[in-house]
């Protein structure tokens, strides 16, 4: 390896540029003369992608000697190393089109710093046209490039349909740490005075969702006090260089922002680092805003989606598990019986005489039993147990771990109580409702079809005998 003076270097391994034959029709040396002047940083390779030549502002820009070069690919200078390969598909491969591609790539130097850059790069060809090497021109990314390459990324990631809200907001956590070049990022919840972390990126895997600290013990409390974005980029000289969260944890930079969700303050959206920053600009505060608006709009779309999933496995009369979801319930822990060899009841209920309630008083009144007998089952219930209401006047309650012996208890429990507890049909009245019901247990033949049938067939043969009841499938 040789450094001509105030040049670049070149290395013999490859026998430097004038082993290049697409170069030849210029001297190396007016071509190195060249490229050492140029404020860009040049970095030339052979077509095996090992590094032949490089300018003295690519040894400035990323801060690499002769020792750290000699024998290395290409892939020393990019910050993900999935970018080397993405780019030897794209561009640096012998059957890539002539001609140079301009690009924003994002380089790591020795000292670990990730930077943008505007890349201008392509293929070196022969005379005859065959692939010889491959060169690129760098420059760092001037701040407004950085920017714009930076919301098209949270564009893209925002428009994802094949991302759903969690996987968005940690790329978009992993893209606010990229920009601002600070590897903390996390977005919280704040519960009372308790910050609990939901999502994070930590490089050292110090931090994991679930996390939760007091409030005031982090730099959060600032941004939830001033509500509105704000920034420390060197905590030990700052007014907050006391903060139990850099004697505890020795941040120096920080940057954050409140997340508001329907209009109320959700939690915070922040970036930080042990080591100090730049000074924060304007438009870094109001990039910061945006981040945590779009991070806002994705927990809403999430909340949004799970209030319409409850809602569609809920009944809306009496806050139980509809049809849908209790016969789901009922699949799952079939299979589970199955696994385990633990045993499993059903019990189907219906209110006696229902009919008359609704014709006597009206069906307000038929509403207020039903929401009043909801009450009394799930009051009733195990926590391992599960109700819902199979439609009309009939409820199902599924008893996991629970032989015949269980499941009588629970019914006769059940009957009981309401024997002995007045429903209100209207001011001044109620009445007591008594109950017929089915139970049965799975049994080694069963399906969840045949379980079901059983047990209406024994809540059938309850109301059939007279009701006020319980009849057991099989007896």
């Amino acid at each position: 390896m040789t450094r001509h003076e105030e040049g670049g270097v070149m290395f013999p391994a490859t026998d430097a540029m004038s082993r290049l034959p697409g170069l030849t029709s210029v001297s190396p040396s007016l071509l190195e003369d060249i490229f050492n002047q140029l404020p860009e940083a040049v970095v030339v390779a052979d077509k095996d992608r090992y590094v032949v030549y490089v300018n003295p502002a690519t040894q400035r820009l990323f801060g690499y000697d002769q020792s750290d070069l000699a024998g290395q690919r290409t892939a020393i200078f990019y910050a993900d190393p999935h970018d080397f390969d993405d780019q030897g598909e794209r561009r640096y491969n012998p059957s890539a089109e002539s001609g140079m591609d301009n690009y924003r790539m994002s380089y790591r130097c020795a000292d670990g710093t990730v930077f943008l850059a505007h890349t201008c790069g392509g293929v070196i060809r022969d005379p005859s046209g065959e692939t010889c090497g491959y060169i690129a021109l760098v420059r760092p990314a001037r701040p407004a490039e950085k920017s714009i390459d930076t919301l098209q990324r949270l564009h893209a990631i925002s428009a994802n349909p094949n991302m759903d809200s969690d996987a968005r907001i940690d790329a978009i956590l992993a893209l606010g740490a990229r920009h601002f070049g600070l590897p903390v990022a996390i977005q919280s919840r704040i519960d009372g005075e308790v910050y609990v972390v939901e999502h994070c990126v930590s490089p050292d895997d110090g931090l994991s969702p679930g996390a939760g600290f007091e409030l005031p013990g982090t730099y959060c409390v600032h941004t939830l006090k001033a509500n509105r974005p704000i920034g420390f980029h060197h905590t030990a000289h700052s007014e907050i260089h006391n903060h139990p969260c850099y004697l505890n944890f020795g941040l120096e930079s920080y940057i954050g922002s409140p997340i508001q969700v329907e209009g109320r303050v959700y939690g915070t959206l922040n970036f930080s680092s042990p080591d100090p920053c730049r000074p924060f600009s304007q438009d870094d505060l109001i990039f910061m805003q945006l981040l945590a608006d779009t991070v806002g709009h994705e927990i809403h779309e999430r909340q949004m989606r799970d209030r319409l999933s409850a809602l569609a496995r809920t009944d809306e009369l009496t806050g139980l598990a509809n049809r849908r979801a209790i016969t789901e319930v009922l699949e799952w822990q079939v299979a589970h019986s199955r696994r385990s060899g633990l045993p499993l009841c059903v019990l189907s209920l219906d209110l006696d005489y229902f009919k008359r309630i609704n014709d006597t008083w009206g069906h307000a009144a038929g509403d207020k039993v039903l929401r009043a007998f909801a009450a009394i089952l799930l009051g009733s219930r195990r926590e391992v147990d599960r109700c819902g209401r199979f439609g009309g006047e009939e409820f199902i309650v599924v008893l996991p771990d629970t032989g015949l012996s269980g499941g009588r208890a629970v019914a006769r429990r059940l009957r009981d109580t309401m024997a002995v507890t007045p429903l209100s049909v209207s001011d001044g009245e109620s009445v007591t409702v008594t109950l017929s019901a089915g139970l049965a247990e799975l049994g080694p033949d069963d399906t969840l079809e045949s379980l079901l049938h059983r047990v209406d067939a024994a809540l059938y043969e309850a109301k059939n005998g007279g009701r006020d009841r319980l009849c057991v499938a099989g007896e």
